[in-house]
């Protein structure tokens, strides 16, 4: 950093300090902030910490430090994220801690990114979409959008009818249909022919349709700002769900052939997906969105069907007319997403466990909990089984497993022995709770893994971990990463790793409640130390330090 771009983000610092310090409350003595700049327009921060703890409750909304904080994050010319920490102390002192890489993580750990380039592989990527025909007829779409329309006239009266925006011309469609990553649909180009969407009236379950101009506007990568990307995928989306039947839908965040043509203007879309899973079909309707982001939604097979259910609810009169408008039970586009939990989940307890009762083919996600035997037996061959936690359980043979595709493994065991699973293809993420040794080698083995959290296993081999070749993401506290940097390297394939929060430590001696624990650790000075031993002479780390003027 220049002498000149060192003394601007002092001078910042300073600006900052002296901000928090007019706002505090009467006694304070040391003030903690923990905030984060996105760019040059975007900064938030988690609230102001003071000491004395009973301090803790003061409202501090007046205290504005978000200008400063986008500043810094121009001053830093930094690419990503910036975290800003910043502590200050009533006698007129402040350190500061700026980083791109090093971040707060479930409240009282960090992390720290080694390679911020880095995206997790998905699923869906290694999915082939089927060689089968679009559902959907051309011809009929548009027969079925005039019925409609025509129904809805009969409904609403002659005086609320409102044409629809006029097709744009065959050369502007092709003009703009040409940019997209595939082609629309037949039956969503024969409606594109007719007319330009519906001009916002919702005629699509409530959902606005789009114009075609819209459309691509939409098939932008920065306009699907709800898709989590890059790395941190590895920490807040390291299971993608899909909601429909199994295997119809790719299980992937995002995919530029998943084309939005509709909103219900709260975040949410409908789009045709065009690169559907093995047991799609192309053009099939899905929903994408805010509400979405854990997976996509399967809704129908075409947006031929989608019109035939609109027709279908008027005609049969399925619909309420009142003061609030018009209503059309046309069924519901969330009925996959809303019923997941009791067609796709399963909870056994106790003698259900022995062996596991009560699996479906479509069943997803597995929970056993508080069983003194656990049988997995009756899982092999389980088509879509992608998850399986167990909860206070004392063993179990693993091995049931190599014959699903589960992807995630929460296992909270009295004794863990990962050998059954040794070399399973699809294994992607695997969380321990035990307080025995765990031999992670058998982990090493599986392909596909590059998530582990150890957080609660910490009498596991962590060594052993420095042979593996894949392992994307390390999740464990402060004495067993002491441990492993002590005598290992770093894994060159690891991304991102996280020091993760330590059990709060009774003091032997206190004289009052609020002083019974330790300072809770990691702290800040802990998670620098350690970012350190993880990368060296690259830690992109900034320390800096100064008065300011006390009020």
């Amino acid at each position: 950093m220049s002498d000149n771009r060192d003394s601007a983000v002092t001078a910042v610092l300073t600006a900052m300090a002296e901000e928090i310090a007019a706002g505090a409350p009467r006694g304070w003595k040391r003030a903690e902030l923990r905030g984060y700049a996105t760019g040059p327009d975007g900064a938030g921060h988690r609230g102001f910490r003071f000491e004395p703890s009973e301090l803790d409750d003061y409202d501090a909304d007046d205290i504005n430090v978000f200008d400063g904080m986008r500043e810094l994050h121009t001053l830093m010319e930094a690419a990503d994220d910036l975290t800003i920490e910043l502590e200050i102390e009533s006698r007129g002192r402040y350190r500061a801690v700026l980083s791109e890489r090093l971040g707060r993580s479930g409240g009282r750990g960090f992390r720290y990114v080694l390679d911020q380039e880095s995206e997790p592989a998905e699923p869906g990527e290694l999915q082939a979409c089927p060689d089968t025909p679009e559902a959907g007829d051309p011809g009929e779409a548009v027969a079925l959008l005039g019925e409609y329309l025509r129904r809805l006239g009969e409904v609403l009266g002659p005086d609320s009818r409102r044409d629809l925006p006029p097709p744009l011309r065959q050369s502007h469609r092709q003009e703009i249909t040409a940019g997209f990553y595939a082609a629309l649909p037949r039956d969503l180009q024969a409606l594109y022919a007719f007319v330009d969407g519906d001009g916002g009236r919702g005629l699509l379950h409530g959902y606005g349709w789009f114009g075609l101009e819209m459309v691509a506007e939409h098939c932008r990568a920065d306009e699907r700002w709800w898709v989590t990307r890059g790395w941190r995928r590895y920490v807040s989306q390291s299971f993608i769900n899909e909601f429909g039947p199994p295997l119809s839908i790719r299980r992937l965040s995002d995919h530029p052939a998943w084309i939005p043509f509709a909103t219900d203007s709260c975040g949410n879309y409908l789009a045709v997906d065009m690169a559907p899973g093995p047991r799609g079909r192309p053009g099939q309707v899905i929903l994408i969105g805010r509400d979405h982001d854990d997976g996509p939604t399967y809704v129908t097979d075409s947006v031929t069907s989608l019109l035939r259910r609109q027709v279908a609810a008027l005609a049969s009169g399925s619909f309420e007319h009142g003061d609030d408008g018009l209503w059309i039970n046309a069924g519901d586009p969330e009925h996959h997403k809303r019923h997941y939990d009791k067609t796709c989940t399963l909870e056994v307890t106790g003698l259900q466990a022995a062996p596991v009762r009560g699996m479906r083919p479509e069943t997803r996600e597995l929970t056993v909990s508080n069983a003194p035997l656990v049988d997995f037996g009756p899982l092999r061959g389980a088509p879509a089984l992608w998850q399986v936690s167990v909860r206070n359980c004392p063993g179990a043979d693993l091995s049931p497993l190599l014959d699903t595709p589960v992807e995630v493994l929460d296992l909270d065991l009295s004794t863990i022995d990962l050998s059954g699973i040794a070399g399973h293809p699809t294994v992607r993420k695997v969380v321990l709770h035990t307080e025995k040794p765990v031999d992670l080698r058998p982990l090493l083995s599986c392909p596909r893994l590059y998530a582990l959290d150890l957080t609660d296993a910490s009498a596991a081999s962590v060594l052993d971990l420095n042979e593996s070749e894949g392992l994307r993401h390390l999740k464990m506290q402060r004495p067993q990463w002491e441990e492993f940097l002590r005598h290992k390297d770093v894994p060159a394939s690891l991304v991102v790793a996280e020091l993760a929060a330590e059990s709060l430590a009774e003091r032997k001696l206190f004289w009052s409640f609020d002083k019974a624990y330790a300072r809770p650790r990691p702290t800040l000075k802990d998670a620098i130390g350690w970012a350190q031993n993880l990368a060296g002479d690259a830690a992109d780390i900034q320390t800096f330090k100064g008065r300011f003027t006390t009020p």
